[in-house]
């Protein structure tokens, strides 16, 4: 992603760094992950136009969070996955259903059931991972600099990471190294589905760390312990807006290729019946979740670089 730190490494799987697909494509089925980055504060209109990809339980829960910030970063989090994922599957990302895991992890069931995804919000940030391949988790964390971090360290992460924290040579030092470990940590419980709590005793310094002099590598795997024990993932970390770190999680033994998409909010000019014109196109896949609307709202948004990414119909069955 431009102008952002890339931690990756000689003989990593390649990233591809990429503004979106052509202009009348797809992105295409990811070769191994893709990653999409979506800024989350864009002009309230934005956000009004856009409720409305979500379903009726997205928008209650938008609508009670207390943070009226928060509430709308969630829309367009959410709205974006679903224009994303529709663009890959070939409809219209607000008919789309999911299920979720006992611990809440998001999967697809049916026809697409392949197709695996896992999205993480930080602040004004999010980023989105998709993946045909394994079951994959992405986590995205702010480095907080009011935390207490030789305390939480000391208190919750196996010894030989507190000692890689601790050993920085300053307090942004332990502090990125601290988020970074959490994110990792993170990134690996939830492309399982399990819960943060059980992953924290998950060892996740890599051998590239020592290198660096520092906790930022290239890929390695984890093997599970505890609660999570017998489980193994394939972990790297990801490049990141300044301020964050990040990183990707798979169950599979390799991570493949990775693609990067920045995804670019454009402010449409439309006019007041543009967002009656897509409640009714909702009403409608509603009472046809298999058919695409009539018109559908494929001008609704797009990435900056014009690529569509709500789609007119659908293509092939996954």
């Amino acid at each position: 992603m431009p102008g952002w730190p890339d931690p990756t490494r000689a003989g990593d799987p390649p990233v591809a760094a990429l503004s979106g697909p052509r202009a009348g494509t797809g992105p295409g089925p990811p070769p191994g992950a893709d990653i999409w980055h979506i800024g989350l504060d864009v002009e309230p209109e934005v956000v009004r136009l856009v409720t409305e990809l979500l379903d009726a339980d997205e928008r209650r829960r938008a609508a009670g969070m207390r943070d009226p910030v928060a509430g709308m970063r969630y829309v367009l989090a959410h709205a974006a996955v679903r224009t994303v994922l529709g663009g890959y599957l070939g409809t219209c990302g607000y008919t789309l259903h999911w299920a979720r895991g006992p611990n809440g992890k998001p999967y697809f069931d049916g026809r697409w059931r392949r197709w695996q995804w896992s999205l993480s919000r930080s602040g004004g940030h999010a980023l989105l991972a998709v993946c045909l391949t394994d079951p994959v988790g992405v986590d995205l964390e702010q480095i907080r600099d009011g935390d207490p971090v030789p305390a939480l360290a000391t208190r919750f992460l196996p010894a030989e990471e507190a000692a890689a924290v601790l050993g920085q040579p300053d307090p942004a030092g332990r502090h990125a190294a601290y988020h970074r470990l959490l994110s990792r940590k993170e990134a690996c419980v939830k492309a399982s589905g399990g819960r943060f709590l059980e992953g924290l005793r998950l060892g996740v310094l890599m051998s590239g760390d020592a290198a660096t002099g520092g906790v930022a590598a290239g890929p390695g795997q984890v093997t599970g312990t505890g609660a999570l024990a017998g489980q193994r993932w394939m972990l790297r970390d990801l490049p990141a807006p300044p301020g964050y770190v990040a990183a990707l999680a798979t169950t599979g033994t390799r991570l493949g290729r990775l693609r990067m998409f920045e995804w670019d909010w454009r402010q449409p000019h439309h006019r007041r019946e543009d967002a009656g014109r897509l409640r009714r196109s909702r009403e409608d896949a509603g009472r046809l979740p298999d058919e695409p609307p009539n018109p559908p709202p494929a001008e609704t948004y797009r990435s900056v670089r014009g690529s569509p990414v709500i789609a007119s119909g659908p293509r092939e069955s996954q």
